[in-house]
């Protein structure tokens, strides 16, 4: 019983800072980004580091567009990154 009331906190904290430290990796990863220093970003920053890696990836969606001047995004395989 005392053991939930002293970490009980921490755990429910762990429950959620970890999915979202997922979610940002992920995030990442899928645009051509590391996924271990986002996911510890996401530990840190949880909330914020996910619309940074949102940005990221528009960013990138930007850049990949600008630099197939104008022509349409191939169509990735299945199972495979945009």
């Amino acid at each position: 019983m005392t053991f939930f009331l002293i970490f009980g906190p921490y755990l429910l904290a762990l429950l959620v800072l970890v999915p979202l430290a997922l979610v940002t990796g992920y995030i990442a990863y899928s645009h051509q980004q590391r996924f271990w220093p986002w996911f510890l970003l996401g530990l840190v920053l949880p909330f914020v580091s996910i619309f940074l890696a949102m940005l990221v990836a528009v960013r990138h969606k930007q850049r990949a567009a600008a630099a197939r001047g104008g022509a349409p995004a191939p169509v990735p395989a299945p199972g495979e990154f945009e």
